[in-house]
């Protein structure tokens, strides 16, 4: 090959656009978040590790590499400096981010932890299990503050309203349940699926749920209300995860189907549908612009879409 031609592959490498993919998983990638200011993304996966990158450079800055087992979910304290990540091998981890080390184990869930939550103010988690039960933690301390049961199959999902007073999960037993998080009580529990419900998120204002479904629905609830709003339907075999836009009026959406769908909960109509995955998605979220979005995929990776145009970010 001759010298213009090596300095026009050169060139062409150098404009390239970067591929938006976040690959190094060595499996399943069940769980993507973003940080508050965007910046980095915090990933979970069927390889035992989690990781963290830097989203504007579709770069690992680090790998967590203590659990033994999946990591199923993983979630940035207020501040950034440190996450929390849930695993198959029954324990919780608290991370330094800086250091990429462990501070301290939660155990207690005598079966696979599906999800994690952190309340707003940073000083509790709630964890989802397998063993039927919510526990509530003091991060700071590792001490189990009370276990919540009431569920009547396995826990998959657990989120914090935004104001901190509610928990609300929901499992295989096709219930979502809400919770006092300050003494444990239970509260309304809400019905509508017809199988089992493997996702939820809560709106950035704390009024309104969303619900993925096994029965091939995303569902819309009040929570003021404690009542299903409408169910957006469009996908084709379980849907395992959702996500609020952060102005609260759009959704994420992905599942068995391997398409990301982007939802207007207003019109309660699907936007568009985004294809890439060549296997089921995990997880979805949105970057704190409301821009892009992200989703999580059996293939591996995790893909970064432009919401303007359904098109990768840096795709070829």
């Amino acid at each position: 090959m001759g010298r213009a031609a090596c300095a026009a592959l050169l060139l062409l490498a150098a404009t390239a656009p970067a591929r938006a993919d976040l690959s190094g998983h060595g499996g399943i990638v069940k769980s993507v978040v973003v940080s508050p200011d965007g910046a980095r993304a915090l990933t979970a996966s069927f390889d035992y590790t989690v990781r963290l990158w830097d989203l504007g450079a579709q770069k690992q800055l680090k790998e967590l590499n203590e659990h033994f087992a999946s990591a199923n979910s993983a979630r940035f304290l207020p501040g950034g400096a440190q996450a929390i990540s849930a695993s198959d091998d029954k324990t919780l981890i608290l991370w330094d981010l800086e250091s990429a080390a462990p501070i301290r184990q939660f155990k207690g869930h005598t079966a696979n932890i599906a999800s994690v939550a952190v309340s707003p103010d940073g000083k509790w988690a709630a964890s989802a299990g397998w063993d039927r039960t919510v526990r509530v933690w003091d991060i700071a301390t590792g001490t189990l503050v009370r276990t919540l049961e009431g569920h009547e199959g396995n826990v998959n999902a657990v989120a914090f309203t935004p104001d901190g007073k509610r928990i609300v999960s929901a499992g295989y037993d096709a219930t979502i349940r809400l919770w006092d998080a300050g003494t444990g009580a239970a509260g309304a529990m809400l019905r509508g699926h017809n199988f089992g419900v493997n996702g939820l998120a809560i709106s950035p204002g704390g009024s309104q749920l969303l619900s993925a479904g096994v029965d091939e629905t995303v569902r819309l609830w009040s929570l003021n209300e404690e009542r299903e709003a409408k169910a957006l339907l469009g996908h084709q075999g379980f849907v395992i995860a959702v996500a609020f836009s952060p102005d609260g009026r759009r959704a994420l959406s992905g599942g068995r189907d391997m398409r990301l769908r982007l939802w207007d909960l207003d019109a309660g109509k699907e936007i568009r549908a985004m294809n890439g995955h060549t296997k089921a998605i995990w997880s979805v979220a949105f970057t704190p612009d409301g821009n892009r979005g992200l989703s999580a995929g059996g293939d591996e990776v995790v893909r970064l879409w432009d919401l303007a145009t359904g098109q990768p970010v840096g795709g070829p």
